[in-house]
């Protein structure tokens, strides 16, 4: 099993040096800046499964930092934990408008930022699985409509060659018109082949095609 991956953002080297430790004896593995808008490029590049941010940085706070990770797709998910000094009822308001999962104030309390470490790492993996089911009823109940709108015009084309080979004397014809039919034939089967695996489908599962695009697996 993969080790979860947690990145700390943190002016404070001591910080982060505290977090990496407790973190890590905890079978985490951890990524960490000191430079708030680095943070961003980084989290976009190593797509952690959760954030720890400070508020309280120069260049960019951790505000500004969470409304960018935000509004950014790929890591708009990733959920960010506030761990900062202040802890005052407007900044955890904004927090929390931001976007962030949660908000711990310092000093922490080791057990209790675990407990929480864990439970959002849990809730991102819950919403994921879901995701991912809701994108595989979608793509069957396409191939079901496919199957569907596909199945019509076979039928016609099978009953048509049918059609034409019992109205044909088979012994006249040239081998190149055997063949052509033959390849019709076997181009009908195939279709009929594929829409099966597509109807009794267990699962399905992603494969990379052409660059960015990717193929669904349909298996038994």
């Amino acid at each position: 099993m993969a080790q979860e991956v947690i990145f700390i953002v943190d002016d404070n080297r001591m910080n982060i040096q505290l977090l990496s430790s407790i973190l890590t004896k905890e079978n985490f593995k951890i990524i960490s800046t000191l430079d708030s808008p680095k943070a961003l490029n980084i989290a976009v590049e190593k797509l952690p499964d959760l954030i720890l941010l400070d508020i309280m940085m120069p260049k960019m706070d951790g505000f500004q930092v969470c409304q960018k990770l935000k509004s950014t797709e790929k890591t708009r998910y990733i959920p960010i934990i506030f761990l900062t000094a202040r802890n005052d009822e407007e900044g955890i308001q904004k927090a929390f408008q931001l976007g962030a999962a949660d908000y711990v104030t310092r000093p922490f309390n080791r057990v209790e930022l675990l407990a929480r470490i864990r439970t959002h790492l849990d809730l991102k993996k819950t919403h994921e699985r879901l995701l991912e089911l809701e994108r595989q009823s979608s793509i069957l109940a396409m191939a079901v409509t496919a199957n569907h709108e596909i199945n019509q015009p076979l039928t016609v084309l099978s009953g048509n060659l049918f059609l034409l080979r019992e109205s044909l004397d088979m012994n006249n014809l040239t081998e190149k018109q055997i063949e052509y039919m033959q390849r019709l034939e076997r181009a009908i089967m195939k279709i009929k082949t594929i829409l099966e695996k597509y109807r009794n489908a267990d699962s399905i599962r992603f494969k990379n095609y052409i660059e960015n695009t990717k193929m669904v697996i349909f298996e038994k």
